[in-house]
């Protein structure tokens, strides 16, 4: 068994659903010829160097994998038959694939990923409950609300008392100029 990379490019208009089902195929038929897949890199949508079937976006897949030179024919084969596939490169990265470290890499990394899924909901999760709270101590009045309150008002009708007096001796003043 061999040890190949391909990169593949995918049609930008194939949706995230299409996508996946594409990639699944593509592993199946490695496996089915008895390679094995060490790893599936989704680089995502990112833009050509240049134009390739009126396309100036795509989506970068990356396979690492052992197989046979069989197996990797009929994975090429398929390329070139899919129109959602809009380009492809494969590299024989070395004569022998280490199967066990390719295996053990595989499940270290499948460990990590399901460590950070509940790392992630456990954070989201705490989010959630800091919102709910936040939520509900924004429903009740807070207790310094209230005396906040009470005291605006009583520097408002300061305020009208001050401005009473202010014009009071002015109106008095008027009452003894007329005299």
């Amino acid at each position: 068994m061999r040890h190949y990379e391909t990169l593949f490019i995918i049609s930008p208009e194939v949706s995230e659903d299409d996508i996946d089902r594409l990639l699944e195929r593509y592993v199946g038929i490695l496996e089915d010829r008895g390679g094995f897949v060490a790893k599936v890199d989704k680089w995502g949508r990112r833009r050509l160097a240049y134009e390739v079937k009126k396309f100036r976006k795509g989506y970068y897949v990356l396979f690492d994998y052992g197989a046979e030179p069989p197996a990797v024919a009929e994975m090429e084969r398929n390329f070139k038959i899919d129109e959602k596939v809009i380009r492809y490169l494969t590299v024989k990265q070395d004569d022998q694939f280490d199967l066990e470290a390719a295996q053990a890499a595989r499940q270290a990394a499948e460990e990590e990923a399901a460590r950070k899924a509940e790392e992630e909901a456990a954070r989201k999760a705490e989010a959630a409950a800091a919102a709910a709270r936040e939520s509900a101590e924004s429903a009740q009045p807070a207790p310094e609300a209230a005396p906040a309150q009470e005291a605006a008002a009583e520097s408002d009708q300061a305020a009208e008392q001050t401005q009473a007096q202010d014009q009071a001796p002015a109106e008095g003043q008027d009452q003894a100029d007329k005299e």
